[in-house]
């Protein structure tokens, strides 16, 4: 377990305070003091204490003794029993108490001290209660109220078989007092113990193991198991975790699921900070703070504390109380807000402890203690107030503020899952809230509504209610200030609701959009109201209901609307103040020096004035009583207002309305009375209170409203059902005068008959009716004569004759509408209902003429067989439409007539376009000519013209091109004068409209050329001469004399003109013109245009110059600047001062900030010594800037002594100094550094120094080092160099300090194998010295191959013993030495050397193997000299490894071409194959095999021009070989011949070709069929892509015997859809059929179709053919198009639905499909006649299909 911790920061502190209970103080004559049980009530003011003497005492937050009372036992006979457990109920007013009777009481004790105190519940058991608990959560859920706990539960029903006693879990029900078994287990409950939050509970049992109950929505439980204790667990509490305690000196915590969190372990001697140890027994009971954050257990004379780390999530302990004497402790209460803790102990003491984390004063007013991390308690020090500040989220408060001394605002944060949230507070009501809160700071708050906070963040308004936490609504805005929000809540009592669809409860918030627009936002339904104003908003406010705003824009004016009615009204045109009387819809406002008061705002047109002398301050409001405040400067003032008129507003409000009667009852008769009179009636009649209704309208003086209501009083009284019955709601309805209402009323309920009844007396008879024939009621005759008569009376004969009509009356009905002269009705029934009576037929129709409606008279003429008449009547009435259409089936030769007269109706109507056709049909041309000039139809009219003969014509024909000239439409005025042979007119014409290149056209067409020309010249200058240039110009150009316009322009100094000119018809020429006009321009003096045009001609030096010569400097640089960028810029500077001459050129360079450019351009043109005057006069500070770069100039012209001599004067003489030692003159570097700068010596001898030791005079550069006193530069360089032995001598000498470490680093760098070859020679060397061969040899030959050794030393040593071997040994001991040596050397890799040994013993064989196995090519060739077996070997193994590394680099030098390409080709890599190919220029046949492995490849990767482009160039590979290749680059070409280049197709062919002029064999007749399908897909797709239709359908046509090369249902379709366009639609039917064939085949995976139906009998279309594994034609819709067109094909019977034989189909179209002996055109592939027959190179065609494809295309078609 884990160790105590007793320094953990943030946790609680307990105090003690006072012993509430002394020892043994609540015991009464009892040997016993134990305390039974201690509980805090959840209001903070009560302390229950309850002992073995079994009497509870109440104590109050002072700890003072307050109240008592005896608990009662379950059998008054016995009074032994004791009280295990008690709690109060969340909300204070009840005690439950459980005692080991069998029984728990409820006592009801009250709110406050001396409420009368009673049992409201008691719960019998069957056994000892043990434990007691009651969830915070679970007051309204009255069923979970509290938890009781039984032990030995005995089952009667089950005690013969099993005997056992069970732990029971219960709930008592406060609503039935009956109990509910919640869980039952089979071991005695221990304790019982409540979530801190309410959402379980949880017990422990005898047997250790510990259960969990919890609570779910919806009333469901879920009771588990969760863990074994290790012991009985007697303290059991729930706080974070779920914590037991026993006998085992172990605490243990485990999480909602019996997972163990942390485990405590103590000795039976516990070690606290006090300076005496005590001793621990076994914990007895425990308890959680209210929030979980803090747990105590008791133990004996101690308890222990452990407190909750959220940001470590774990448990620390607190530094545990000890308390010497104390006993066990037995009971232990939090206080509600966890400030006080009580601690109860065997001994009978209470001990009262303050329990806090951290405290402290805010301000000096109030005082903040922290409960813990997440609760707070806020206490005002003054009055002592409290209000707890607590997280339901268990976040930490972070932060606390209080406003206005009233309003707290905390902020808290949850560390471990990030969680904020912000706490609102209200002081003085207590009321809290907490909502989500993450925006990070940066908040404003609103305090200005003592219902709700408002805070703003971000544009954003949040109102937070005050006790809810729930964010009531948010609204966007940026008007925050509190003049400019208004917020109202509240609620009105159901007695006051008059209009159900009002809401019971409002929370609504008035804000501003934006300056001008006020939004009313209902947060209960989410609907918002738009007060739009036409001046600024300074403030407004709701009223107390939120059903009116009062608002003030910055004109002083105040306004009302209400936003029920939307309805806004001015009230005030000038207003200072402005506000609502509190908890009253009364307005009051200043207007000047009057104050205004409106006590009725239903009425805002009546306003009681009161005249005041001062500035309204505020209102006042006392029961009883409402004071305006008025400051009148040295005094305040205060004006009564008119409390009856305010309390009317009030009780109407609240729903009070026979007070608001007796109110307005004691007030004088005005004005405003009456108006609240009308308010009152019409509340009272909403309310349906209508004895309040009557006193209104009796008041009033409205008798017969007054009468009524007494009407419907008395028969709401009697009437059982009262208000609710249907005949008063009926009346009540129409006293609202919603008939409708009524009517739903009675019929509702039955009563039809009223409902009749109610609208005859409303004189609604029709309503009556419908309402009696809808209910099956029958109606009386009487009803509808009534209904009739009235109809008559009131003048509405229509609808009267209406009703006679349905009702069959229709002679009744037409006598009523001629009566009333309707006859256009008496028509619509006679029509309707075929009426045939001619006496009513002749007497409409004598009405219709007498009123003048001819058309119906004459439809009724007709109708009665009279002709004539009827006619006359239709012209009359101007119908010539029926006129006609009856004389062409009766008078036919009056049809002309009335065309003619129809025509001349519709032209007095002036609808000219109308009667043109009706004169058509008269065959009255001239009318029709004019008409149509008329109604300016002028193309219709022309055309009428045309027809007419040309005498007749001619005039029309004049006064149209006139007409048409006025109008401005010149084209159709052109074909006029040209259709009367005057095309000089319409010259004449154009020319007066200026339209020249229309008059040149016409004279160009109809006149000589020279004379158009000579006619537009001569016009022109006509122009030129009056000025009218542009008019001119364009006769110029239209005579293609562009150089006369140009030349006039360049008279009239137009240049911009000209150079337009020039720019579209002389580009040639711009630049010169360009040029020409700057001289011009310069000569005229208008410098700056010049300067624009030599710009443009790219000319703008001579612009520089031409200022230059004018003297014009400034501008000179500016065009400079602009064009030539800063080197120009300094050149013209230069130039500049040059001019001017020294000092005064510096004078003006330095005025216009250019002495500097000058200077530098001086500089870079090796002007040095101007540029020293120009520095001398100008600029003194760039004077050593012009010797610096004089000096640097002379030192690149190698010029050394001076240029030392202008550094020395620039102040640089380390420059100097540099230059020297670059040049390495030492001396000159020495003397110039001793003269200059002696600090540079040092520099210099280093340099020198190192130039020498680089040059290996290390001694002379030792001096050197020495000279420059660095001698650990000397040392470094010995040590670089190797020079150990010298560089241990200087250090002696010059470093004696380094010595030791030169000879350290000596010795690091000495190598091991270098000590160890030295010791083997000298080994060696000792033996030969006394000639011991052997020896030597053997020392030498000792050393073997290690990873440490060197393989040259190795190499050395032992060529040491073969040298001592041939010359000492004999010849055998020397080859075998020389053989192992060779050995050694192989397992080197060093194999040339060994090779060199085997040819030094004559091993030629061995040598070259030896060679060859090291990879050394050219020392294995070198070896084989002499051998020519040895040199092929060498050879093959030679390219044989170059292969395997697929180095083709060297297989080319080595002259091994093919292997090389076949390297190249193998790797794809083609490019580079084909440059070593022309490299090495391969013969044509292996470039042929390449270019068929590079086409394979290409037509692999689906790139099929590729493939051909290679085969083109490369040439082609044999056929009997690469068949496949060429197969598959045709299929895959005419496959994809839509998405082809028709380039592609060709490209094919021509390779085709190539390959058809070589030895084909066997393949030669597929490459002639690849190649025909080739042909023909060409020419196919060249004709449809110019038009050569038919053809195309040849070209498709046969294709379709090449169907082994191309997809047989591409085929089908290309030829078919052609066919069917071209109008063969037998062939087609039956090529398209064929194709649906195949596409079906296609879609049901069928590889083969029946070739031989009967359709395609002999064609090539019953040769066998491979089946497409898909569709060529990929769309959809093309497919199912062909496939509707077949099918409904087949039900045409005109269609041959097969082909005709071979030798009925010569000749035709269907020749195509046929193979015939004659040759077959290679344009269309049909048969060729030898009569039509054409040779084209070497190919056969149809002579006249031949020259219309090359006429159209051409091209030919080979």
């Amino acid at each position: 377990g884990a160790s105590p911790d007793y320094s953990t920061s943030d946790t609680m502190q307990l105090r003690h305070l006072c012993s509430v209970v002394p020892a043994g103080g609540p015991t009464i004559g009892s040997s016993s003091s134990k305390i039974s049980a201690v509980c805090f009530s959840p209001n903070h003011r009560k302390l229950a204490i309850c002992g073995n003497d079994r009497v509870v005492r109440l104590f109050d937050e002072q700890g003072e003794l307050a109240d008592k009372f005896s608990t009662k036992p379950a059998d008054k006979k016995s009074k032994t029993y004791v009280i295990r457990a008690m709690h109060f109920s969340p909300d204070s007013l009840k005690l439950a108490i459980a005692q080991s009777d069998d029984i728990v009481f409820v006592y009801k004790l009250g709110l406050e001290w001396g409420d009368k105190k009673s049992i409201c519940n008691k719960f019998v058991q069957g056994s000892s209660v043990t434990a007691l608990a009651w969830p915070p959560t679970r007051l309204n859920e009255v069923m979970y109220a509290f938890v009781v706990a039984s032990s030995n539960k005995f089952l009667t029903n089950l005690a013969c078989r099993y005997g056992v006693a069970e732990g029971w879990i219960k709930v008592g029900q406060l609503r039935s007092n009956k109990p509910a078994t919640l869980y039952s287990t089979n071991s005695f409950v221990c304790a019982l113990a409540a979530s801190f939050d309410g959402r379980g509970i949880c017990s422990s049992h005898l047997d250790g193991s510990i259960h969990r109950l919890l609570f779910q929505q919806a009333g469901a439980l879920i009771q588990t198991k969760i863990a074994n204790h290790t012991c009985t667990p007697y303290a059991l509490a729930w706080g974070h975790s779920i914590v037991a305690g026993g006998d085992d000196n172990r605490v243990t915590f485990y999480n909602e699921n019996g997972r163990v969190e942390q485990s405590f372990e103590y000795s039976k001697e516990c070690h606290s900070h006090s300076e005496h140890a005590f001793i621990l027994g076994e914990f007895t009971v425990a308890a959680s703070n209210p929030t979980g954050e803090t747990v105590v257990l008791g133990n004996w004379n101690s308890f222990l504390s452990y407190g909750f780390k959220k940001r470590q999530q774990a448990w620390g302990e607190i530094t545990p109380t000890h308390i010497p004497n104390l006993c066990a402790v037995t009971a232990i209460g939090w206080k509600g807000d966890g400030s006080r803790l009580a601690i109860g102990s065997l001994s009978g003491s209470v001990d009262y402890y303050d329990a806090c984390v951290r405290r402290y004063q805010y301000k000096g007013k109030f005082e903040f203690t922290y409960s813990s991390l997440s609760q707070v308690i806020v206490k005002r020090l003054e009055t002592g107030t409290r209000i707890v500040l607590k997280s339901l989220y268990g976040c930490e408060i972070s932060r606390i503020n209080i406003f206005q001394d009233q309003y707290v605002i905390a902020n808290t944060v949850d560390y471990t899952s990030l969680t904020e949230t912000l706490l609102v507070g209200e002081l003085s009501t207590f009321k809290l809230s907490e909502i989500d809160w993450s925006n990070g700071g940066g908040e404003k708050f609103v305090f200005d509504n003592p219902t709700c906070c408002i805070i703003y963040h971000a544009s954003e308004l949040t109102v937070v209610e005050y006790g809810s936490n729930n964010v009531i609504g948010i609204v966007r805005t940026d008007f925050f200030s509190g003049h400019l929000l208004s917020v109202r809540m509240g609620a009105v009592s159901p007695q006051s609701i008059q209009d159900e669809a009002r809401p019971s409860v409002w929370k609504k918030m008035a804000y501003l959009l934006d300056a001008q627009s006020i939004c009313i936002k209902d947060f209960m339904s989410g609907r918002a109201t738009m007060v739009q104003h036409d001046a600024t908003v300074d403030w407004l406010e709701l009223s107390t209901c939120a059903n009116k705003l009062l608002f003030r824009d910055k004109q002083q004016r105040l306004h009302l609307s209400d936003l029920e009615a939307h309805v806004t009204t001015t009230l005030l045109n000038y207003s200072t103040y402005a506000q609502w009387v509190p908890d009253c819809d009364v307005v009051v406002a200043q207007s000047r020096q009057q104050l205004c008061v409106w006590y009725n705002t239903h009425a805002p047109n009546q306003v009681t004035i009161h005249e005041i002398r001062g500035n309204v301050e505020d209102i006042e409001r006392a029961p009883g009583r409402t004071e305006v405040i008025v400051d009148e400067n040295l005094s305040t003032a205060s004006y009564l207002l008119d409390e009856a008129l305010i309390e009317f507003g009030r009780m109407v409000d609240n729903g009070k309305l026979p007070e608001a009667a007796d109110i307005l009852e004691s007030l004088e008769i005005s004005s405003e009375s009456e108006s609240m009179w009308d308010r009152l009636s019409d509340q009272a009649i909403a309310a349906k209170s209508f004895l309040v209704s009557e006193r209104c309208a009796a008041f009033l003086a409205n008798s017969s409203q007054s009468r009524y209501l007494r009407k419907l009083s008395k028969l709401v009284t009697s009437t059982m059902a009262g208000g609710k019955s249907c005949s008063v709601r009926s009346r009540s309805a129409l006293l609202e005068k919603d008939d409708s209402k009524a009517e739903e009323s009675l019929v509702t309920q039955g009563n039809i008959v009223e409902a009749v009844q109610m609208y005859q007396q409303l004189q609604n008879i029709k309503r009556a009716i419908i309402i009696a024939e809808a209910n099956s009621m029958a109606v009386n005759s009487f009803l509808h004569q009534d209904y009739v008569l009235y109809l008559i009376d009131s003048s509405q004969v229509s609808r009267a004759a209406t009703i006679k009509e349905i009702g069959g009356a229709y002679t009744e009905a037409i006598c009523f509408l001629l009566k009333d002269r309707l006859p256009g009705r008496a028509v619509q029934i006679i029509r309707k209902h075929q009426i045939k009576s001619p006496e009513i037929l002749e007497e409409v129709a004598t009405t219709l003429a007498a009123v003048g409606f001819y058309e119906g008279a004459g439809d009724l003429y007709e109708r009665m067989d009279e002709v004539k008449c009827a006619t006359e009547s239709y012209i009359l009435g101007c119908s010539f439409r029926k006129a006609v259409e009856l004389a062409r089936v009766h008078l036919p030769s009056h049809v002309v007539g009335l065309q003619e007269a129809w025509g001349d109706h519709l032209c007095s109507q002036n609808q000219h376009e109308m009667a043109i056709n009706h004169y058509v049909e008269a065959s009255s041309s001239l009318k029709a000519v004019k008409a149509a000039m008329k109604s300016r139809q002028w193309e219709r009219a022309f055309q009428m013209l045309e027809n007419m003969d040309e005498a007749l014509a001619a005039p029309y024909f004049l006064q149209l091109a006139s007409q048409l000239e006025s109008a401005g439409t010149l084209h159709s005025a052109e074909r006029c004068y040209l259709a009367l042979g005057m095309p000089e007119k319409a010259v004449e014409m154009f020319k007066r409209k200026r339209k020249w290149k229309q008059a040149h056209r016409i004279a160009s067409r109809y006149m000589d050329p020279r004379d158009v020309s000579h006619l537009c010249i001569s016009h022109a200058q006509q122009l030129e001469a009056v000025g009218k240039f542009a008019d001119a110009e364009e006769l110029y150009l239209n005579a293609k004399e562009p150089d006369l316009a140009i030349d006039m322009h360049k008279k009239q100094h137009n240049y911009q003109s000209m150079v337009r000119l020039v720019e579209i018809h002389r580009p040639e020429l711009l630049k010169e013109t360009h040029s020409y006009m700057a001289q011009h321009l310069e000569n005229e003096m208008r410098l700056a245009d010049a300067e624009q045009h030599y710009c443009k001609a790219s000319e703008w030096l001579s612009a520089v110059n031409m200022y230059r010569a004018h003297d014009l400097w400034q501008d000179a640089m500016r065009v400079a600047s602009l064009h030539g960028g800063q080197s120009a810029t300094k050149r013209v500077a230069y130039a500049w001062a040059l001019s001017l001459g020294t000092e005064a050129g510096a004078a003006l360079l330095s005025k216009h900030n250019l002495i500097e450019p000058a200077i530098e351009y001086a500089i870079e043109s090796g002007a040095f010594e101007h540029a020293f005057e120009l520095a001398c006069a100008g600029c003194q500070r760039k004077l050593s800037d012009v010797h610096l770069k004089h000096a640097l100039f002379l030192e690149d012209e190698e010029k050394y002594i001076e240029a030392e001599s202008e550094f020395i004067k620039a102040n640089k003489p380390r420059e100097a100094i540099d230059m020297h030692i670059h040049q390495q003159a030492w001396s000159d570097a020495i003397r110039t550094a001793t003269k200059h700068d002696p600090s540079a010596m040092c520099d210099v001898y280093t340099a020198y120094a190192r130039t020498e030791a680089h040059a290996g005079h290390y001694q002379h550069a030792e001096k050197l080092f020495i000279l420059a006193a660095k001698p650990e530069s000397a040392l470094t360089m010995y040590r670089k160099a190797g020079m150990a032995d010298e560089a241990i001598n200087f250090a002696r000498r010059h470093v004696p300090h380094q010595l030791s470490e030169v000879m350290e680093d000596q010795a690091k760098v000495e190598n091991p194998n270098t000590v160890r070859k030295k010791h083997i020679h000298a080994t060696a060397q000792r033996y030969e010295r006394e000639k011991h061969w052997d020896l030597a040899i053997n020392t030498y030959l000792s050393s073997h191959a290690e990873p440490s050794m060197d393989a040259a030393d190795l190499e050395d040593l032992w060529n040491a013993a073969i040298s001592i071997a041939r010359r000492q040994l004999p010849s055998c001991k020397y080859r075998s030495i020389v053989q192992d040596v060779a050995r050694r050397l192989c397992a080197l890799d060093r194999y040339e050397a060994a090779a060199e040994l085997q040819r030094e013993l004559g091993n030629q064989e061995e040598a070259v193997q030896c060679a060859i196995d090291g990879r050394c090519w050219e020392k294995a060739k070198e070896l084989s000299i002499g051998s020519a077996t040895l040199s092929n070997v060498v050879e093959n193994a030679h390219q044989a490894f170059l292969k395997r590394r697929a180095d083709s680099d060297s297989l080319l030098l080595s002259g091994k071409r093919g292997a090389a390409l076949d390297i190249l080709a193998e790797k794809c890599q083609w490019d580079n194959l084909w440059r070593t190919a022309d490299k090495i220029q391969i013969d044509s046949r292996l470039c042929a095999h390449y270019a068929g492995m590079n086409a394979a490849y290409n037509l692999k990767q689906g790139d099929y021009a590729a493939a051909v482009s290679v085969l083109k160039s490369r040439g082609c590979p044999p056929v009997h070989s690469n068949f496949t290749l060429y197969e598959t680059l045709v299929s895959g070409v005419l496959s994809n011949d839509e998405e082809t280049d028709q380039l592609l197709i060709v490209d094919v062919k021509k390779v085709l070709l190539m390959v058809f002029t070589s030895q084909l064999g066997q393949y030669a007749h597929n490459i002639e069929a690849m190649l025909m399908a080739l042909q023909y897909m060409s020419v196919y797709r060249i004709c449809m892509q110019f038009g050569l239709f038919e053809l195309a359908v040849k070209a498709a046509v046969s294709l379709l015997r090449y169907h082994s090369v191309v997809p047989i249902d591409k085929a089908l379709y290309a030829a078919g859809v052609a066919a069917r366009n071209q109008g063969y639609t037998n062939l087609a039917f039956v090529l398209l059929n064929r194709y649906i064939d195949i596409v079906e085949a296609i879609d049901d995976g069928i590889d083969a179709v029946d070739s031989s139906d009967s359709d395609v009998a002999e064609s090539s279309l019953t040769s066998p053919f491979q089946m497409p594994r898909s569709h060529s034609i990929v769309d959809e819709q093309d497919r199912e198009e062909v496939r509707n067109w077949v099918l409904s094909a087949c039900m045409d019977t005109d269609i041959e639905q097969q082909l005709p034989p071979a030798h009925a189909a010569t000749g035709t179209i269907y020749a195509g499909l046929y193979v015939y002996e004659v040759p077959h055109c290679i344009v269309t592939g049909y048969p060729v006649q030898p009569w039509e027959a054409i040779t084209v190179h070497a190919k056969v065609a149809n002579k006249i299909d031949y020259n219309q494809y090359v006429r159209v295309t051409k091209q030919c078609p080979w």
